[in-house]
């Protein structure tokens, strides 16, 4: 609702400046840009002039060797977007965002839950996978005004998603995510406004598991609980263990250093909290897993802009840790279940930091260079099991852009690597099922392979009218593992920007 009345606004609130419809789609291709981070009112500061674009897209993604099977080997989905920003005037605008997605997602494996990078790892799994369709809605909008040195915002977004497969077993998974964000801020000087945001999150995710044939039900439905264990007490296709039920709530504080002019130091902060519940409805409605998920993010880049030279250099780091409690219940004698005490049983600690440069000269041609560490530890309490694995990823990208009367034009190529430093699994064999031991030693074995990457991307854009043009974009990319298949990416769009 609030996206669909943004988007008419901006058709009915014509721009107030004279540029055409290519000419601000090519000033939003500018490469040394502010970094808004979490901020719902940042925007209020950068160069965009009113807009709208809208495009349909078509992705596909194909992995010999995934590096997560529970992600599938591939994916093929059709998707429709709308975003626009519109300036009321000098001192406020409003902007929103539509999305809706549909596809498949192939070969599915040792996972049947959505959302497998957010509740990992209390995931419900089958030991058969398959193919899982997907249909997703994301709706976004909000508001932001200044007056004299203060400024403010409020922007809400809602993500619906719909998953679910078609053959047996057939998990049905539903998602709702929603995220409530205000900031506000304080110009400090005439060149810089430090901004300040907190974010509620409010996410809750539905899991049914259903089979028409029968027979079917001698597959092992598993409760996992980390690095090869799962919950044994409810394991099995028993009507009652195959509900289940994830709620959980977070916030995000963020501060934002955002230079006026986009020349200066670019600064942003952040902290974040997830607490998730998984609930097992059996008799009644037990909390069986909880899941505490922390981030803390830093950013600082310089940006620099003198006639037709500009550059940026910045800096990053990364860290999130998760950890990862365990109910002890009764037996249930009474009628129902009972939780007598909780355990700590895994725990996570990802981190990553990294620099990177970018050079853009002519406003048509640009260089740009990144590195970064990334590094994972994780390990369960008891049995004891340990994975950990760090490793270097380094990419160079160049690109030309050109704007020329009615048409715009973009490519470029890049390329990068990945080169591991270290790693180790310890998963024991003698308390652990075989199919989990396989799979870790070759999730193991994937993840420490050495791989470089190619992409490229081709984009063209035709003005039709004063307000009105027509693009098209073509993304691709390659990764090569040392040892195993490659795997490739494609983006197809068509749109219009207004």
């Amino acid at each position: 609702m609030i996206s669909a009345l943004v988007i008419s606004l901006s058709l009915l609130f014509p721009p107030a400046d004279t540029l055409s419809a290519v000419q601000r789609s090519y000033n939003r291709g500018e490469k040394v840009r502010v970094n808004e981070g979490e901020s719902a009112a940042a925007h209020l500061f950068g160069p965009d002039a009113t807009y709208t674009t809208a495009s349909a897209s078509w992705n596909y993604r194909k992995e010999a060797a995934p590096v997560l099977r529970e992600e599938g080997r591939g994916l093929s989905e059709g998707q429709l977007n709308i975003g626009t920003l519109v300036r009321l005037d000098s001192l406020s605008a409003v902007r929103g965002r539509v999305r809706y997605a549909n596809g498949v997602k192939r070969s599915v494996l040792w996972n049947s839950s959505s959302d497998f990078g957010l509740v990992y790892p209390y995931a419900l799994a089958d030991t058969v996978g398959g193919d899982l369709r997907k249909e997703e809605y994301v709706f976004s909008g909000g508001y932001s005004a200044r007056r004299k040195r203060f400024h403010w915002g409020a922007e809400g977004a809602y993500r619906a998603l719909h998953e679910y497969r078609q053959a047996d077993p057939r998990p049905r998974n539903i998602v709702s995510d929603l995220k409530i964000t205000a900031s506000a801020g304080w110009r400090l000087t005439s060149a810089y406004v430090l901004d300040a945001t907190l974010s509620y999150r409010r996410y809750s995710q539905t899991q049914t598991m259903s089979f028409l044939n029968v027979r079917g039900k001698n597959t092992a439905i598993l409760h996992l609980t980390g690095l090869g264990s799962h919950f044994a007490r409810f394991s099995g296709a028993t009507d009652s263990n195959m509900n289940t039920r994830y709620a959980g709530n977070g916030i995000t504080v963020a501060a934002t250093w955002i230079p006026l002019r986009e020349n200066g130091w670019n600064a942003t902060a952040s902290y974040s909290l997830l607490d998730l519940i998984h609930y097992l409805p059996n008799q009644n409605e037990v909390p069986y897993t909880e899941l505490y998920t922390r981030e803390a993010h830093l950013r600082l880049q310089y940006l620099s802009r003198s006639g037709d030279l500009a550059w940026k250099a910045g800096a990053y780091a990364r860290y999130e840790w998760r950890i990862g409690q365990e109910s002890i219940l009764d037996n249930g004698a009474a009628g129902y279940i009972k939780e007598l005490a909780r355990a700590n049983m895994f725990r996570c600690g990802r981190f990553s930091a990294g620099a990177d440069g970018l050079l853009a000269w002519r406003r048509g041609w640009s260089l740009e260079a990144s590195a970064a560490y990334l590094g994972d530890e994780e390990s369960y309490a008891y049995p004891i099991r340990t994975f950990t694995h760090s490793g270097l990823l380094a990419s160079l990208e160049g690109a030309y852009r050109r704007q020329s009367g009615l048409w715009q034009w973009k490519a470029s190529l890049s390329g990068g690597l990945y080169r591991p430093f270290s790693g180790k699994l310890n998963i024991p064999e003698e308390y652990t099922d075989m199919r989990f031991v396989s799979y870790w030693q070759e999730h193991f074995a994937r993840v420490s392979a050495a791989s470089f990457n190619a992409g490229m991307m081709l984009y063209a854009e035709r003005q039709l009218s004063a307000r009105l043009s027509l693009y098209a974009e073509i993304l691709g990319r390659a990764q090569f593992p040392s040892g195993y298949g490659p795997a490739f990416c494609t983006t197809i769009s068509i749109g219009i920007n207004f």
